[in-house]
């Protein structure tokens, strides 16, 4: 067994016998202003700690 891969049929490929395929996105991201329109507000704020001890 050797360290070096052998090379012989990647270099010998043609190309050419290759079929030209056409691709398709199967997930499509949807458009920046659907993204914007559906995002969750941010959290409220939390109490300080001093409204917590004036509340007690």
């Amino acid at each position: 067994m050797s360290d070096k891969p052998n090379l012989d049929e990647v270099t010998s490929f043609d190309k050419s016998k290759l079929k030209k395929t056409e691709t398709q996105e199967k997930n499509p991201l949807p458009p920046q202003t659907a993204i914007m329109h559906c995002a969750h507000p941010p959290f409220p704020a939390l109490p300080s700690f001093h409204s917590l001890l004036l509340a007690v």
